[in-house]
């Protein structure tokens, strides 16, 4: 009896750690600028490092909806792969040298430094 009881406090355990999520998945929106469905394929490809499991940027409200692990990265490394990719957002101003690298389509209307 006492076995069958050790037997059953440890399978409950188990379980327990089983269902216990390791990781801290959150999801973000936030604003990136850029004009098109050209644009939008390079966002969601820049917004994709380490620890994103989804990205989505909307090309009208201009917000990129992303869920993270916040045990892999962190929004401030999203937002700064996606302003070297050349585009600006809420956070970083895009690199330069990238954003006059992107198609003429894809150039929007920059704030001033």
């Amino acid at each position: 009896m006492f076995n069958a009881i050790k037997i059953f406090l440890f399978s409950t355990l188990l379980f327990a750690a089983c269902g216990t999520p390791s990781n801290a998945v959150l999801e973000r929106s936030l604003h990136v600028y850029g004009n098109n469905e050209m644009c939008k394929a390079t966002i969601e490809k820049a917004a994709l490092v380490d620890g994103v499991v989804e990205a989505n940027w909307d090309i009208n409200s201009k917000l990129l909806t992303v869920k993270l692990d916040t045990n892999v990265t962190t929004v401030k490394r999203i937002l700064k792969s996606v302003a070297s990719a050349g585009y600006d957002n809420e956070e970083y101003i895009g690199n330069d040298y990238a954003y006059q690298k992107l198609p003429e389509a894809c150039h929007y209307e920059r704030k001033e430094n």
